[in-house]
C-alpha cells in the first residue's frame, strides 16, 4: 500500500464537460437497473443484494483480464458475506498485509504464517490464483533487525528515519543470505503457486524541493535500507539479482516492481514516471526476468490527471512487451469538495476510474486488476477518513455495487488490447 503523499502546491480543480456528465449519468442509469438490497441491515442486505450482470470479473474475462481483491485476515477475520463477495469476483487474491516479511517473519527464524496462510487458503478455496505481495519494500514493511542499524543513519547521511533501528543489524555481509533464506522458506511453504510476486515495493522516490538528492539517487530510486546494502550507489542494476533469484525460486510466477505515484499532472509524479520508464527500458535490455509493470493506482478524485504522459508511459510499456498489473486499485476522495453530495462525489470517482482503467486497456496490455478491498468500508482509506464514509472501493459496505463498479465494466468493455 502506498504511502501519503506529500501535499500539492496548486492542484487544479477537478472539471466535467457536457458529454462527460452524459456518460457518467448513464453510466448510473445502469448500475441503478440492478436490484439494490431491501433491508438496513448488513446481514439481510448481503442475502437479496442483486449480482450485476454482467459481473466485473465476467468483464475482465471477457477481455482477457485476471480480476481480483485484496483480503486481510487480521483486520476482518471472519466475514462470510465479504469470502462469497469474493469467491463470486476473485481470480486472484493478495493477502494484503500476510506476505510481508515484517508479518511473517517478525523475528529471525520466528515464523508467523497466519495471515499469509489464510489469504493463500482463501484463494484456494474459491479456485483463485494468490499473489506475493510483497518480497521486499524498500520504504518500509520490514522487520527491525532487517533496517540499517541507528549508529549508521549520520554517516550514511540518509535523513529519512524509517530505513534505521536502534535494533537493525541489516549489513551488505548479511542482507543476501537473509533474503534468499526468506525466499527459500516462502518456496517450502506454498510451492510455485503464485500468480505475481511483486519482487520489490516502492522502490522510487517521491520528490519534494528537499529531497533530491539527498533523499534520492540521480536514478530516482529512494536511498532506503536495501538501496543501501545491495550496492545502489553503484548504478540502477542493484535489483537485479532479486529478480534473477526469485526467478529461479518461482519459474512460474509473473515478477513485477510495484509503484505509486505515477499518475497526477503534477511535476513530481511525472519526474518519477520518467526514473521509473527508464529503469524499466533497461531492465529489458539486460535481461532482467520481469514479467510486467505493478501500478498500484491509488487514485486521487479532485486532483489533475495526466492522462497524455500516462497513455505515453503505457504505450512505451506495450513496446518493451511488459503487460500491466494494477494492483492495489482504489480511488481517493479526501480532495474533492467537502460540499459535496455523495452522488456527487461518486460520479466523479467512477469517471476518473473509467478514464484511468480505459486509457490502460486501451494502450498497453492489461493483465491484471486487483482491488486494494472490494468492499469500501474495509480499504485503508475508510480507516483513515471515517468521517467522510467514503466509497474507495466498488462495492459498499453490504456488498451493492458503486457508480465505481460499473464505470470499470464500462472502460473496460471491448477495449483490452490482445497479445
Amino acid at each position: 500500500m502506498a504511502q501519503t503523499s506529500p501535499k500539492a502546491t496548486s492542484p487544479k480543480a477537478l472539471s466535467f464537460t457536457r458529454r462527460d456528465a452524459l456518460r457518467a449519468a448513464a453510466a448510473a442509469a445502469v448500475l441503478a437497473s440492478c436490484k439494490a438490497a431491501a433491508g438496513p441491515a448488513v446481514a439481510e442486505a448481503a442475502s437479496v443484494a442483486a449480482v450485476p450482470n454482467p459481473t466485473l470479473r465476467d468483464a475482465c474475462r471477457a477481455a482477457g483480464i485476471l480480476h481480483g481483491a485484496a483480503r486481510d485476515h487480521l483486520i476482518e477475520p471472519e466475514d462470510p458475506m465479504l469470502d462469497t463477495l469474493m469467491a463470486r469476483e476473485c481470480d486472484v487474491v493478495t493477502p494484503e498485509n500476510g506476505g510481508k516479511w515484517a508479518v511473517f517473519q517478525p523475528q529471525e527464524g520466528n515464523f508467523d504464517w497466519g495471515r499469509f496462510d489464510a489469504g493463500v487458503e482463501l484463494a484456494r478455496r474459491i479456485g483463485a490464483k494468490p499473489n506475493w505481495h510483497c518480497a521486499l519494500w524498500q520504504h518500509m514493511g520490514m522487520p527491525d533487525y532487517m533496517t540499517l542499524p541507528a549508529s549508521r543513519q549520520r554517516a550514511l547521511g540518509i535523513a529519512e528515519s524509517a530505513y534505521f533501528s536502534a535494533d537493525g543489524t541489516l549489513s551488505e555481509d548479511n542482507y543476501w543470505p537473509r533474503f534468499t533464506a526468506m525466499v527459500a522458506a516462502v518456496k517450502q511453504r506454498y510451492g510455485d503457486n503464485f500468480y505475481r510476486i511483486d519482487v520489490m515495493n516502492e522502490a522510487f522516490f517521491w520528490e519534494t524541493e528537499r529531497s533530491h538528492p539527498q533523499e534520492q539517487d540521480r536514478y530516482g530510486f529512494r536511498k532506503g535500507m536495501w538501496w543501501v546494502v545491495a550496492g545502489g550507489a553503484k548504478g540502477p542494476e542493484w535489483l537485479d539479482p532479486f529478480f534473477h533469484h526469485i526467478r529461479k525460486e518461482f519459474p512460474s510466477s509473473k515478477l513485477v516492481i510495484n509503484e505509486f505515484g505515477i499518475e497526477i499532472d503534477e511535476g513530481w509524479q511525472q519526474r518519477k514516471r520518467a526514473y521509473f520508464q527508464t529503469w524499466l527500458t533497461d531492465a529489458v535490455k539486460r535481461g532482467v526476468p520481469i514479467d510486467g509493470v505493478g501500478l498500484q493506482s491509488h487514485l486521487m478524485a479532485g486532483k489533475p490527471y495526466d492522462r497524455e504522459g500516462m497513455k505515453g508511459f503505457l504505450r512505451a510499456m506495450d513496446r518493451l512487451g511488459l503487460p500491466i498489473h494494477v494492483t492495489e486499485f482504489d480511488v481517493n476522495e479526501k480532495h474533492l469538495p467537502r460540499s459535496w453530495s455523495r452522488a456527487e462525489k461518486d460520479r466523479a470517482m467512477a469517471f476518473l476510474a473509467g478514464q484511468y482503467l480505459g486509457d490502460i486497456a486501451g494502450n498497453a496490455r492489461l493483465a491484471e486488476l486487483c482491488w486494494w478491498h472490494l468492499r469500501s468500508d474495509l480499504n485503508y482509506i475508510s480507516r483513515e477518513l471515517p468521517e467522510l464514509k467514503p466509497h474507495p472501493s466498488p462495492y459498499d459496505a453490504a456488498s451493492r455495487p458503486l457508480p465505481l463498479y460499473e464505470a470499470s465494466v464500462q472502460a473496460l468493455r471491448g477495449r483490452n488490447r490482445s497479445g
